[in-house]
């Protein structure tokens, strides 16, 4: 049996280094040289990430024409949960976390424009439903509910609610009732927040960072500058190679309110250069 490591977050490219993309994992899964068709291992601990990158992995995954073994030690949240429910048997060291939520998605434009994100989210999150189906004996709108919630379960309850097939002690095999905590909750939860900051807008995430430092810095804001929408950047420009499109620490992009001269000048710096 081939036994590989996924650890990191999900995504379909990588952009900071630390990503399963669904490429890698195809990478893994059919090695040159070697046979395709032997079982397989997965250990697999990961905060979450894209689900349309776990989407593509799960159908990866059941595809593959050996026995696919995927035990989590550590986490499997969000999109990761997904990824690992296309395994023919699943399960979790006994101080692993699982955590289930609904999807989000950034949204901004007119009316037409959110009401669109909005059943982009429901269609998504009955895609999620769909694969969850698969294994847990809960009934489909008990587990929505456990979504909507952003849930939390250890292995023990996970195994209960039949997201997952046991809980395996790596050293000694099986164990269908003793579980424990071990791994840090607060901790994880941070990890998961990560996600979603990175993948935030650039210029919301760099307004909020900036906020602080500006209060100290500036004079106060008039209501009239108040008004004054901030320019907003395209997801291309958030997915730009750092060096290219990350603003200078010293001039970070403005939070809406700045004067206009102002803000064309700092849109100027992060403008990335043709080459």
């Amino acid at each position: 049996m081939r036994e590989i490591h996924l650890n990191g977050y999900i995504d379909d490219a990588e952009w900071f280094g630390d990503e399963i993309t669904p490429e890698s994992l195809h990478e893994m899964l059919y090695p040159p040289g070697e046979g395709a068709q032997d079982d397989l291992r997965i250990i697999l601990n990961s905060y979450g990430g894209s689900c349309n990158a776990a989407v593509r992995m799960f159908d990866d995954l059941r595809a593959y024409p050996g026995n696919v073994h995927i035990i989590v030690s550590g986490t499997a949240a969000s999109a990761a949960t997904v990824l690992a429910t296309a395994a023919d048997r699943l399960e979790m060291t006994p101080g692993s976390l699982w955590m289930i939520h609904d999807p989000s998605v950034m949204a901004w434009g007119n009316e037409r424009d959110l009401e669109e994100a909005i059943r982009l989210l429901r269609a998504c999150k009955e895609s999620i439903l769909n694969v969850y189906s698969r294994r847990c004996r809960k009934a489909r709108d008990e587990v929505g509910a456990m979504m909507r919630d952003t849930t939390w379960m250890d292995a023990g309850q996970a195994l209960q609610d039949g997201f997952i097939d046991g809980v395996v002690d790596m050293g000694s095999g099986i164990i269908n009732a003793a579980f424990c905590h071990e791994t840090n909750l607060a901790q994880a939860r941070e990890k998961v927040a990560a996600w979603m900051e990175r993948s935030r807008p650039k210029c919301i995430r760099n307004a909020n960072r900036s906020q602080d430092c500006e209060a100290a810095s500036s004079p106060p804001i008039s209501e009239s500058e108040m008004r004054q929408p901030a320019e907003p950047q395209s997801r291309e420009t958030q997915r730009a190679k750092p060096e290219q499109a990350a603003a200078p620490k010293e001039h970070p992009v403005s939070p809406p309110g700045t004067p206009a001269i102002q803000l064309q000048k700092r849109l100027e710096l992060i403008t990335p250069t043709k080459r």
